[in-house]
């Protein structure tokens, strides 16, 4: 609020001097504190407009939800673009959810609109390359008094930055730091525990190459997937998934798990793997899977956008099967009916979301959300 505050005294709005970047690592609460800050962002008199921007849809929903958790009725979301749109219109000091894609349509397909000349507070969540591209540049570009502050758990520096800008460059200075060391000594976050397991030595190899100029893409590839490294690694999870996840524990629930993978094939793999390894267990592990279309699609080093991540007819066809599958392997589980069409596919993940928070799904593959 200070540096809001002091850059309108000083009419140094839309620069970087205007804003600055918060480093507060995953887990400590930065949902809690950029809704505070934004909620007393729209307290300021001469602020029109505060946005809590994004980077994807399935964040849209959560971030929702935990807004209105924290307050009723203190925020506007919207559908789409146009639904976008209309919460520009309407007058009242309501914080505005939206994806960074629907804020670059909007900027794109509107060529002059009120909003442009007002007073407007940017608050990004997980501020990271995605901010760096195209809705970096026309929101510099079309709004003429802004001022913009990114969340982040992970700052681009100079120093692992892929193209020219940093985190820094973007949003302005550091204002505030609270890492994973200092979440660590104050019990917010749980420690780290790493176990290197053993694969075969022909994997052994492939695995231990530092220099990837070495070793070709499909080379990497076959080698990464192949069907006997794949069920070694997914025995080694079925045999010592209760004890990882203290569910021998007497009294306990001890937890459920995420496996995150490289990929949609990578996934496809595993989960056909699991399902195969299960076969005649008599208590299976309950495995489910979700991805987004664009989880294969690699962004350039100063972050192009990409579409909504729940646009399922951009799927190629080879994944949209496979989550077709998974999708119906979890209608029997659970007696559900979605599917992959985009409605269906948001229910998927509403209720999915629920049942790993439930602990009713015990092991859930990811590629690129959650």
């Amino acid at each position: 609020l200070w540096k809001i505050n002091s850059a309108y005294q000083a009419k140094k709005w839309s620069t970087p001097d205007s804003g600055g970047y918060i480093w507060h690592t995953t887990g400590s609460g930065k949902t809690l504190t950029s809704f505070k800050a934004a909620r007393l962002a729209t307290e300021l008199d001469f602020i029109d407009k505060v946005f809590f921007v994004v980077d994807r849809k399935d964040l849209d929903l959560q971030t929702m939800k935990e807004y209105e958790r924290f307050s009723p009725n203190s925020v506007n979301g919207s559908e789409n673009t146009a639904g976008l749109k209309r919460n520009l219109d309407k007058e009242d000091n309501k914080i505005i959810v939206t994806t960074i894609q629907k804020l670059n349509n909007l900027m794109k397909g509107e060529g002059e609109l009120p909003i442009y000349s007002k007073q407007v507070v940017f608050i990004f969540d997980e501020a990271h390359r995605s901010q760096f591209g195209e809705a970096q540049k026309n929101l510099k570009r079309k709004f003429k008094k802004f001022y913009q502050f990114g969340f982040t758990g992970t700052p681009i520096f100079p120093e692992n930055a892929l193209g020219a800008e940093t985190t820094g460059s973007v949003f302005g200075c550091e204002l505030h730091s609270y890492v994973i060391t200092d979440a660590i000594h104050d019990e917010k976050v749980l420690k780290f525990k790493v176990d290197y397991n053993n694969v075969r030595p022909q994997f052994k190899a492939i695995e231990a190459e530092q220099d990837e100029r070495k070793l070709t893409a499909s080379e990497n590839k076959h080698a990464l997937l192949h069907p006997n490294r794949i069920d070694e690694i997914s025995q080694y999870i079925l045999n010592n998934f209760k004890q990882k996840t203290h569910r021998q524990q007497a009294g306990g629930k001890g937890f459920n798990a995420m496996f995150a993978v490289s990929s949609v094939d990578a996934a496809k793999v595993y989960y056909e793997s699991f399902k195969n390894l299960q076969k005649e267990s008599n208590n299976p592990l309950k495995i489910a899977t979700i991805f987004s279309f664009a989880a294969n699609e690699e962004q350039s080093a100063v972050g192009d956008i990409a579409d909504e991540g729940f646009e399922i007819t951009a799927m190629d066809s080879s994944a949209k099967e496979f989550l077709s599958e998974a999708i119906a392997d979890y209608n029997g589980m659970f007696k559900s009916n979605d599917g992959v069409d985009s409605n269906g596919f948001q229910n998927y993940y509403s209720n999915l979301a629920q049942r790993v928070k439930k602990q009713e799904i015990d092991l859930l593959i990811v590629v690129g959300m959650f």
